[in-house]
Order: structure tokens, then sequence, then C-alpha cells
């Protein structure tokens, strides 16, 4: 078996993330980020227009977007696989049931892209678990998919629906993945 040296993240499909963001508006972040998000956590909170929360939960992310949402504020939730997995409780009986849309970005950890056996699970419970919650998601594993941003951001409020983007090893390394 040949060892090949970790990806490093791409540095330029952040800031088109962060632009992407911009574009739909976006002035309020709240983020508990694993390591394919937090490059982008990290700009969020270098951005002067944008107000950027560390929280020591996810679901604190999800309480906080949601009163931002009332609030008239649009924002976005940063999180890992793990952390989205423990806010399933908030968001069916928060959001889906009350109509709150929310907006996340999570990272899209197990599978043959992540070699890390304890990301194994959420490699198999994660986009099932969205579909099982008839959340709509935008698995993002290419660079171009990046500027679908604002649209999924906007088609989440139009059906007052959390919208989940996946945000792919693929993407944030340039290497390839099964997703």
């Amino acid at each position: 078996m040949v060892a090949h040296p970790p990806a490093r993240p791409n540095q330029a499909v952040y800031l088109a993330l962060l632009e992407s963001l911009r574009q739909a508006g976006v002035t309020l972040s709240a983020a508990l980020p694993d390591d394919w998000v937090a490059p982008l956590a990290d700009l969020l909170d270098a951005q002067p227009d944008v107000t950027s929360l560390r929280v020591a939960r996810e679901p604190e992310i999800v309480a906080i977007c949601s009163g931002a949402f009332f609030g008239g504020a649009r924002a976005v939730g940063i999180m890992g696989a793990t952390g989205f997995l423990a806010c399933v409780s908030e968001i069916a009986t928060l959001n889906l049931r009350h109509q709150i849309p929310v907006f996340l970005v999570v990272s899209l950890r197990g599978g043959l892209h992540d070699l890390q056996v304890f990301q194994e699970l959420q490699g198999r419970v994660f986009v099932p678990l969205l579909r099982t919650l008839d959340l709509p998601h935008l698995v993002l594993d290419r660079p171009e998919k990046v500027a679908l941003l604002p649209q999924a951001y906007e088609y989440g409020r139009l059906h007052k629906r959390p919208y989940v983007v996946c945000l792919s090893k693929a993407l944030v390394t340039g290497q390839v993945s099964e997703h």
C-alpha cells in the first residue's frame, strides 16, 4: 500500500464559499467547526460585516440561526457531521415543526475520502438521515457547485425549511470522491 501525503485545503475554494455566502446576504455566522469547515468559519470571523459566534454545542447553532431568522438577519451555521447528528432533535421539533429555515454548512465525513475510522458511522448515516428528515441538501463535490449557495439559501427561506450544504473533502482538497 502506497502512503499518500494528506491533501492540503484549497484556500481558493474557501474564498469562493465566502463569496457565495456574501452573495446570499449572510451577516451572521454561528460555528463549531471540524477541520474541513474550520477555514470557512475563520474567514467569516475576519469579515467586519459578519457577526461571528463560536458555540460550545452544535444545537446552539440551530437556536442562534433560528432566532436570527425572526430578527431579520441572514445566518449560516457551520459544523461537522457529528455535530449535525447532535442537532436532529432541535431541527425536527423546532425547525421542521414550526417551519423555521436555517442554512447549515456541514462537513461530509466518512466514506472512501475520509480514512479516519471514527468518522465511518457519520459517512453511513448522514445523507440517509437528511433524506429521512426530507431535508433539501446540496453535496458540494466540485468547485463549480459553490455558485449554487445563494440559490440554496433562498430555496430554504422560500420553503421555510432547513437547507443543508454538505462540504466534501473532494471539494476542499481537489481529491476524487465517491460523492
